[in-house]
C-alpha cells in the first residue's frame, strides 16, 4: 500500500527523477490528414457553411439524385446530425451566412434537373428551412458574395436554356427581397468571385456558353452598382479554378481546365490590376478546394487531373511563391467542400472519388491539422517566480494577470504569493497568506476574489480558509472548515457556492465528507458525505449543473468509483466507475460536454497512458485514445482550440502532448524546456498556456514557460475587442465591440465550394469549470457582434473570445451573472402517465431552485426531503418532474431558489 500522503514524491520520486532520460516515449501516430465520423448522406456539389455556433451546415447536393437533407458538423464531436431539411431539393446551389446568423441558399438544380430561382433560410436556433423571396432569374454553378453592408451578390450561372448568365442580382435580408443590379460585361459560369479589401468583387475566369474557358476579369462596385472590365485579364483563361485572397491584398488564382487540367497559377494585384505568374502547383487540378490558412498559407487540397480523383494536397506560400506537397487526404475526391474551423483545422467533406461519369459519392470527412506532423507547438521560457515552489496553487484574475500562492520547497511550507504579468513576463510579490500551505485549493468566486482552503502546513492538516482581494493585494481569514483536510478537490457549483470534497487527514485518513461556502455569509456547512472515501481525486462541474467526482485513493488503495453531487439534494449518487482504477490523475471538461480523464497513477500499472472519457447523458466511461507517455501528477488545460494540453508528470517528464476530441487522439507537440512535476498550468488571455514551478529533474523550480500552439498568425491579423458587455446577466445578450471582426474575404476558395470563414465567432470559455459554448448571433459586422440571449452557463468569470479565420482574438473576461429570483408561479401542473407530477414556472433566466417535499405539512422543513433541482428547459422556462410521487396519495412541495 503507497503512502497515502504520496510525499513518496519526495523519496522515491526524488529518485525516479533523475532517470528522466532513460523514460520511453512512444512516437505519436500523428497524421496531418485525420478522418472523422461521416456524414449522415453521400453527397457531392453540396454547400458547407460555418455557422455562428461553431458547427458547419452542410445542404443538399446529388447521391444519385438530388438531395433536401441537410445536416451539422459539430467540430466538439467529430460527428454529424441530421437537421431540418431544405424546402427543395437542391444541388450547385449557393449557401451564405448572413449577418443575422441565418443562412440563405439560393439557386441550384431541383430534382427534375430544372434551374431553381427558389431562396430559403436555414435558422440555426430552431433548425428548420423557411422560404424567402426568389431570384430574378433561375440560375445555377453562380456565385454569391456577402458585401460590406449586408447584402449579398449572386453572378452568372447557367439559365434555363444553359447558356451562360450575365445578369447579377441583390438580396436584401431586410426585406428578403433580390433586385437586379449591374449586368456582367461578359456571360459566365464556372467562375470566382471574392470580396477584395477596397469593397469591390472581383470577378475571374470562367465558362462562356460555347464551353469556352475566359480570361477576361471584372470589379463590381457596390456605390455604382456598376461592373468594369479590369485592365488586364489572367494569363491563362480557365474555368474550374479557386481563387483565395492572401492576407498581403493579392488574389491568388490556381489550378483549372482550359482544354487540360492547369497546373498553372497567378497573382492579381489589385493597386494596378496586372495578373503576374506564380510558383505552379506541383500537381495540375481542377474541382480542388484552396482554404486559406491563419499562417497565411494556402492549403490546396484533393480535386481530378482529367482522368482520376486526387488524394494529394499542397501548400502555396506567399513569401516564396512556390508550392510544396503536404500529406495526402486519406481518400482522393472532387467537388468536395473545404471550410476553415475557428481552431484553424480545415474540415473536408464529401465529393466524388470515381473517375467521371462513374461518380462515386462520398460521405467521408476528414480533418486537416496544421499543428500535427509536424509539431508546431513551442514552449518559451518566461520570467522566473521569485520563489522556487511545487503542490502550490494558479489562479488566473479578472484583469489578466495570474496569481501562485503557497507550496512549499526544501525551506517548508510557503505563505508567500506572486503575481505573473503577460505583459511584461515577470513576476512581483504580493500579499502573504496568513497562513503558510501546500495542497491547498484555490477558487475564483464570484465576487473577484480568490478563496483558499485547506492544505497542509506548520501545524498539521489545516482547517483555515482565507481570501484573496486582488484590487488591495491582501489576504483575508473566514471561518474555517469543519473538517482538516488537504488534498481534496475545490469545485465552484452554479449558485456560486463551492464544494469542497473528500481529501486526507491525518486522523480520518482519506474522508468522505464534504461542505460548502457560502460567499454571502463566509459560513462553511456539512452537505451529503461521498459514498467513497477519497483522496487524489478529480471533481469536475457539468454542464447539467452536477459535480462528478472520480477516482481518487484510499485505504483499499486506488478507486475506480465514481459519483455525482446534485446540489439541489445535497447528495451524492454513484455513477459509472472507471475502467482503470486511477489516483493522481487529471480530469478535464471537454467542448462536448465529456469528461476526459488522462493518465495517473495505480499499483497494478504504475504510471498509467490510459484516458477515458465520462458522458453524463449515459453516465457512462468509455476508453479513448491512450497517452503517449505515462504519467501522474501532470497537468492538463483545455485550450481555446478545444484540445487538451498535458504536461510534465511523473517522473519528472519534459513531455507534452494534445488530446483532439473530436479524433480521439493524441499527439506529441513540443517539448517543455524543463521537466517537472506538481507544477501549475493556466490559460491565459492571449490563448498561452503558462506552467510555473513543479519538482524537476534538478529539485524543486522557480522556472516558467508558455506554450503557444504554433498556427503562426501575427498579430495584425488578429481580430481585438475594444468593448464587451459585463456583467453579462444570464437572459442578456453579449454584445462585443472592436476591429478586424471580418477578416481576409472569404478564407477559402472562391468558387461555388466556397466555405466562408471571414466572420466573427465568439465563444465563452468558463474561468473555474471549463465549460465551452460559441454563441449564436443575431447581428454582426466589421467592428461588432451581438448575441442571442446567453443562458445555460455557469455563472462566475468567463473568457470571451473572437475567432475569424481561425484567428483568435486576445480574450477579454466578462463576469457572468444571474438576476435575483422572483417568486415562481406554477403553470402546467399534471400527473404524468407514469403517475409522477410535474409542473413548470417561469422566473429569472439562470436561477438555481431546488424542490422540498413532505406529506405531513406540520413537519418543521429540516424534516421535509429533498427531491433535487429544477431544470431550466429553455430561458427562463423550468420545469420539475417527481417520479416518487406515484407512492403518494397526498404530496405538498416547496420550491427554493439556491
Amino acid at each position: 500500500m503507497k503512502a497515502a500522503t504520496r510525499k513518496i514524491l519526495s523519496l522515491v520520486l526524488a529518485l525516479a527523477a533523475l532517470a528522466v532520460n532513460l523514460s520511453v516515449i512512444r512516437e505519436a501516430k500523428a497524421a496531418s490528414w485525420v478522418t472523422n465520423g461521416p456524414m449522415t448522406a453521400a453527397r457531392d456539389l453540396h454547400t458547407a457553411t460555418l455557422l455562428p455556433d461553431g458547427q458547419v451546415l452542410v445542404a443538399g447536393g446529388e447521391n444519385g439524385g438530388v438531395l433536401s437533407s441537410a445536416e451539422l458538423f459539430d467540430p466538439a464531436t467529430g460527428t454529424c446530425t441530421v437537421t431540418g431539411s431544405l424546402t427543395t431539393a437542391r444541388k450547385n446551389h449557393t449557401a451564405t451566412l448572413l449577418p443575422n446568423g441565418q443562412v440563405l441558399v439560393a439557386g441550384g438544380i431541383d430534382s427534375n434537373y430544372n434551374n431553381l430561382s427558389s431562396a430559403e433560410l436555414y435558422d440555426p436556433v430552431s433548425g428548420t428551412w423557411t422560404a424567402t423571396g426568389p431570384l430574378t432569374t433561375a440560375r445555377y454553378l453562380h456565385t454569391a458574395t456577402l458585401l460590406p453592408n449586408g447584402q449579398v451578390l449572386v453572378t452568372g450561372g447557367v439559365d434555363n436554356n444553359d447558356n451562360a448568365l450575365s445578369s447579377a442580382e441583390l438580396y436584401d435580408p431586410a426585406t428578403g427581397t433580390w433586385t437586379a443590379t449591374g449586368s456582367l460585361t461578359t456571360a459566365r459560369y464556372f467562375h470566382t468571385a471574392t470580396l477584395l479589401p477596397t469593397g469591390q468583387v472581383l470577378v475571374a475566369g470562367g465558362e462562356d456558353s460555347n464551353f469556352n474557358a475566359l480570361s477576361s476579369t471584372e470589379l463590381y462596385d457596390p456605390a455604382s452598382e456598376m461592373w468594369t472590365t479590369t485592365t488586364n485579364s489572367l494569363t491563362t483563361a480557365r474555368w474550374s479554378h479557386t481563387a483565395t485572397l492572401l492576407p498581403n491584398g493579392q488574389l491568388l488564382v490556381a489550378g483549372g481546365q482550359n482544354g487540360g487540367v492547369l497546373s498553372s497559377a497567378e497573382l492579381y494585384d489589385p493597386s494596378n490590376e496586372t495578373w503576374t505568374a506564380t510558383g505552379p502547383l506541383t500537381t495540375a487540378r481542377e474541382w480542388q478546394t484552396a482554404t486559406l490558412l491563419p499562417n497565411g498559407q494556402v492549403l490546396m487540397a484533393g480535386g481530378y487531373d482529367g482522368n482520376n480523383p486526387l488524394s494529394s494536397a499542397e501548400m502555396y506560400d506567399p513569401a516564396s511563391g512556390t508550392w510544396t506537397t503536404t500529406n495526402s487526404l486519406t481518400t482522393a475526391r472532387w467537388s468536395h467542400t473545404a471550410t476553415l474551423l475557428p481552431n484553424g483545422q480545415v474540415l473536408v467533406g464529401g465529393g466524388d472519388n470515381g473517375p467521371f461519369p462513374n461518380l462515386g459519392y462520398l460521405s467521408s470527412t476528414e480533418l486537416y491539422d496544421p499543428a500535427i506532423n509536424p509539431a508546431t507547438g513551442t514552449w518559451t521560457v518566461t520570467g522566473a517566480l521569485n520563489t522556487a515552489r511545487w503542490e502550490h496553487t494558479a489562479t488566473l484574475l479578472p484583469d489578466g494577470r495570474m496569481l501562485v500562492a503557497g507550496g512549499s520547497n526544501t525551506g517548508g511550507y510557503l505563505s508567500n504569493a506572486e503575481i505573473y504579468d503577460p505583459s511584461s513576463g515577470m513576476w512581483t510579490t504580493t500579499g502573504a497568506l496568513n497562513t503558510a500551505r501546500s495542497i491547498h485549493t484555490a477558487t475564483l468566486l464570484p465576487n473577484g476574489t480568490i478563496l483558499v482552503a485547506g492544505g497542509e502546513g506548520d501545524s498539521g492538516y489545516l482547517t483555515s480558509t482565507e481570501l484573496y482581494d486582488p484590487v488591495s493585494g491582501t489576504w483575508t481569514n473566514t471561518s474555517s472548515l469543519n473538517v482538516a483536510r488537504y488534498q481534496h478537490t475545490a469545485t465552484l457549483l452554479s449558485d456560486g457556492r463551492v464544494l469542497v470534497a473528500g481529501g486526507f487527514n491525518g486522523t480520518s485518513g482519506p474522508l468522505s465528507s464534504a461542505e460548502l461556502y457560502d460567499p454571502a455569509t463566509g459560513i462553511w456547512s456539512v452537505t451529503g458525505s461521498l459514498n467513497v472515501p477519497r483522496d487524489l481525486h478529480t471533481a469536475i462541474l457539468l454542464a447539467n449543473g452536477k459535480v462528478l467526482v472520480a477516482g481518487g485513493q484510499n485505504n483499499d488503495g486506488e478507486l475506480s468509483s465514481a459519483e455525482l453531487f446534485d446540489p439541489g439534494t445535497g447528495i451524492w449518487i454513484e455513477t459509472g466507475q472507471l475502467n482503470i482504477p486511477r489516483d493522481s490523475h487529471t480530469a478535464t471538461l471537454l467542448p462536448n460536454g465529456n469528461v476526459l480523464a488522462s493518465g495517473g497513477y495505480n499499483e497494478i500499472n504504475g504510471s498509467l497512458t490510459d484516458a477515458e472519457q465520462y458522458t453524463a447523458a449515459t453516465g457512462t466511461w468509455t476508453v479513448t485514445g491512450a497517452l503517449n507517455t505515462a504519467r501522474y501528477a501532470h497537468t492538463a488545460t483545455l485550450l481555446l482550440n478545444g484540445k487538451v494540453l498535458v504536461a510534465g508528470g511523473v517522473v519528472a517528464t519534459n513531455t507534452a502532448e494534445l488530446f483532439d476530441p473530436a479524433t480521439s487522439t493524441w499527439t506529441v507537440t513540443g517539448e517543455p524546456n524543463v521537466a517537472r512535476y506538481l507544477h501549475t498550468e493556466t490559460l491565459l488571455l492571449d490563448g498561452e498556456a503558462l506552467i510555473a514551478g513543479g519538482y524537476g529533474s534538478s529539485g524543486i523550480t522557480n522556472s516558467a514557460e508558455l506554450y503557444d500552439i504554433g498556427l503562426g498568425y501575427t498579430n495584425t491579423s488578429q481580430p481585438q475587442i475594444t468593448a464587451i458587455t459585463s456583467p453579462l446577466y444570464l437572459g442578456g445578450s453579449l454584445v462585443v465591440t472592436g476591429a478586424q471582426f471580418r477578416g481576409v474575404a472569404e478564407g477559402s476558395c472562391g468558387n461555388t465550394q466556397d466555405s466562408p470563414a471571414d466572420y466573427p465567432l465568439v465563444q465563452l470559455r468558463s474561468i473555474e469549470s471549463g465549460q465551452t459554448v460559441f454563441l449564436s448571433s443575431t447581428n454582426w459586422s466589421t467592428n461588432l457582434f451581438t448575441s442571442l440571449p446567453v443562458w445555460n452557463f455557469p455563472p462566475g468569470y468567463a473568457l470571451a473570445t473572437v475567432f475569424v479565420n481561425g484567428v483568435q482574438s486576445t480574450s477579454s473576461v466578462v463576469n457572468i451573472s444571474v438576476s435575483v429570483p422572483t417568486a415562481p408561479t406554477l403553470t402546467g401542473a399534471q400527473i404524468l402517465d407514469d403517475g409522477s407530477f410535474q409542473f413548470a414556472f417561469t422566473n429569472t433566466v439562470g436561477a438555481l431552485f431546488g424542490v422540498l417535499a413532505t406529506t405531513n405539512l406540520s413537519l418543521p422543513l429540516t424534516n421535509w426531503t429533498a427531491l433535487g433541482g429544477v431544470t431550466e428547459i429553455s430561458p427562463g422556462q423550468f420545469q420539475f418532474t417527481d417520479p416518487q410521487a406515484t407512492n403518494c396519495s397526498q404530496r405538498f412541495y416547496l420550491i427554493r431558489s439556491q
